[in-house]
């Protein structure tokens, strides 16, 4: 029993690393309208810029979590108004949302190359307050990691139902998303809304690179951003522009794939456990592709 129920925290946890990774992707898709993968690069570069203030240059743990997340917002920013805004004027519908698609793709591969060659291939270490460490709670035994994960995690989830439920800021993303020119003749202007979609979505994602760097036996290296895509089939799961179905989404997925790799037969094969989201994400396109908790705008379309 006592197993299990490690093991269950331990899919908590997970579960709710792929929920920040979901959350920094659906904001700033309601926000531009357009999916794309620069929540990678933001938990890639937000990792390292956190261990370049804090390892590198003695700066707090807690000051440079901030300040990372700062620095990859600003970098968002730029990208937004000097790609993403100038595609939307040149080109329409699908054809802007392909394009902004592909930008990122090259955009992913460049913050690896910049990873590469600004601190090298190695596995590093973030200096982490928490590092190994573990706590015994009722006689289950737990690492001070995934208490933090999921406190954290709990605080940004909480931050963003507020902003999104009780500010105009959180109205006008959601008018956004379900009709942008309705909302603009409603004096919702995008440009107002983009810098705070982007700092949340930087904060969920550098928060999520930072615990993903913190794992045992895991590390600093410049694969993270593979790692954070493991999270899409949690926003498969839960619906494309549903926050809540992130939450939801990411939680399943994280309990499922940990009791798979406690539990499966061998039978399955040693990666069962890894691929088993992937697999999950296919059922759902196949039988419910608008995700679990999908938006009606999101149904409609």
């Amino acid at each position: 029993m006592t197993t299990f129920v490690q093991i269950l925290l331990s899919g908590v946890a997970l579960g709710f690393l792929y929920a920040l990774v979901s959350l920094s992707f659906v904001v700033l898709l309601k926000a531009t309208g357009h999916f794309n993968l620069l929540p990678g690069s933001f938990v890639l570069l937000g990792a390292y810029s956190l261990f370049q203030l804090h390892q590198n240059m003695g700066v707090n743990f807690w000051l440079a979590l901030a300040l990372a997340i700062i620095i990859i917002a600003a970098l968002g920013l730029v990208i937004h108004y000097l790609i993403f805004q100038r595609i939307d004027r040149a080109a329409e519908g699908h054809a802007a949302g392909l394009a902004i698609l592909l930008v990122t793709i090259g955009l992913l591969s460049l913050s690896q190359a910049t990873a590469v060659s600004s601190w090298g291939a190695e596995v590093m270490l973030l200096g982490d307050p928490w590092r190994l460490r573990t706590a015994l709670i009722a006689g289950v035994s737990i690492s001070q990691r995934d208490i933090w994960v999921i406190v954290l995690s709990l605080i940004v989830l909480a931050i963003f139902y507020m902003v999104m439920q009780h500010t105009r800021v959180g109205i006008g993303m959601r008018a956004l998303a379900s009709d942008p020119q309705a909302a603009f003749v409603q004096g919702i202007n995008p440009r107002r809304v983009a810098p705070y979609a982007w700092l949340m979505s930087a904060g969920a994602a550098v928060i999520a690179g930072v615990l993903m760097a913190t794992e045992a036996g895991g590390g600093l290296r410049p694969t993270l951003d593979v790692v954070a895509f493991t999270a899409l089939p949690a926003l498969i799961l839960g619906g494309i522009r549903s926050l809540p179905g992130c939450a939801v989404g990411g939680l399943v997925l994280g309990i499922l794939q940990q009791l798979a790799a406690g539990y499966a037969p061998s039978g399955l094969g040693q990666g069962f456990a890894t691929v088993l989201p992937w697999l999950i994400m296919i059922v759902v396109l196949l039988v419910r592709p608008s995700g679990l908790f999908a938006t009606r705008e999101f149904r409609r379309a």
